[in-house]
């Protein structure tokens, strides 16, 4: 048994798992690759993003499928809402070792280029391929530009790319409250957000609007991944009050969300979907201290670059095969070997153009001393 109150380290070696430290600190064992980064995170981006993958595959060519998940299930939502609490459960890690400086710019770096150029090849290849027409004003072509479409309900180029913009805000509400020295007590504005999907629901019950309630559900989810890395640490009970929120109060908010006169389908994919996301966290945060197989970390660490470059090759493969198994196959992979290609030779250099810019900053006062893994995340 690992002591709770003191940390050790047993670094082991496998041809399928590679290097890996099992690292144990106030009861809470997790084990990182050879560079640092936790493998249960990583394992589970890369599960996430290919549920997402395989999903829009899918929708794309088989019809029937898409009117299944519209009505019981969507394993798309289940990936996003997976990814939604490791956002939320890294940045209270990473704002925990950085100044928000060296957040902001890291992250600029890490998420803004390679966005950019997926926005640019999904307008080139739909522009050639004519199947998914481009129409938008030239202020949604300029908040495309900044990610915060998804935020501000406007159109998204990049289909995904809603997602990025509700993440950009909360890393803003995050940096925010980590500049006021207020992290800790700022995870408690996931119930502020809860009770804005509250009044969606409300106000689409009554008839007053018809409002989807992506944005202010994920903003709630990522809080409670922040909440969990906190409580993990003893530096807020908001976990207690945010989880039960998360299994019980959303989904029953999804199901009013979903009474309106314009389509009274999907409040239990709706819900199924987000306690389904909520479970596949739960599964792989239960197997943290185990060690996860290489191919599932690789594909973890280029989760970010699959997941945006999957709907350009989505599209351009379109019309081009016909039966739906081989479109899933061929559009799968492609769309992995892309995203290799992608992280390796755009993203990992951006980010490396990230922490040259930040290279000497301080990392600033933080509320506890750095674990191993928040050193680590100084690098990121």
């Amino acid at each position: 048994m690992l002591s709770a109150n003191r940390k050790r380290s047993v670094l082991g070696t496998s041809p399928l798992l590679g290097s890996s430290v099992v690292t144990a600190s106030a009861g809470n064992t997790q084990v990182r690759d050879a560079r640092g980064r936790i493998e249960y995170i990583d394992a589970l981006r890369g599960v996430a993003a290919l549920m997402v993958v395989v999903h829009h595959a899918l929708v794309r060519v088989a019809p029937a499928y898409e009117e299944w998940t519209l009505e019981w299930f969507d394993p798309g939502r289940v990936g996003v809402v997976a990814f939604f609490l490791v956002s939320g459960y890294v940045v209270g890690m990473t704002l925990s070792s950085q100044t928000p400086r060296v957040f902001v710019v890291r992250r600029f770096w890490r998420l803004f280029p390679v966005y950019w150029l997926t926005t640019l090849l999904y307008i080139a290849v739909a522009l050639i391929t004519g199947y998914a027409p481009i129409e938008a004003s030239v202020v949604v072509l300029l908040v495309n530009i900044s990610m915060l479409q998804g935020f501000l309900g406007l159109a998204s180029v990049l289909p995904v790319a809603w997602t990025l913009g509700i993440e950009i805000a909360f890393y803003a509400q995050s940096v925010v409250t980590r500049f006021a020295r207020l992290l800790d007590r700022g995870v408690w504005l996931g119930l502020l957000w809860l009770a804005v999907l509250a009044v969606y629901a409300a106000a689409n019950v009554t008839g007053v609007w018809d409002r989807e309630g992506s944005m202010p559900l994920m903003m709630f989810t990522a809080s409670v991944g922040l909440a969990l890395y906190l409580w993990e640490r003893g530096r807020s009970r908001a976990l207690i009050a945010l989880l039960p929120s998360a299994v019980i109060v959303a989904p029953m908010l999804g199901v009013l969300l979903k009474m309106n006169s314009g389509d009274d389908r999907g409040h239990v994919s709706f819900s199924l979907s987000y306690l389904a996301g909520l479970a596949l966290f739960g599964v792989f945060y239960a197997a943290r201290s185990r060690a996860f197989p290489a191919w599932m970390l690789k594909m973890g660490a280029a989760s970010y670059a699959l997941y945006l470059i999957h709907p350009v090759v989505i599209l351009a493969s379109f019309g081009s095969i016909g039966m739906p198994a081989v479109f899933l196959l061929v559009t799968v992979g492609l769309s992995l070997v892309g995203a290799e290609v992608l992280h390796r030779y755009v993203e990992k250099p951006t980010i490396e153009i990230g922490r040259r810019a930040t290279r000497g900053s301080s990392p600033g006062r933080m509320p506890v001393p750095a674990s191993r893994e928040e050193s680590a995340a100084r690098r990121e």
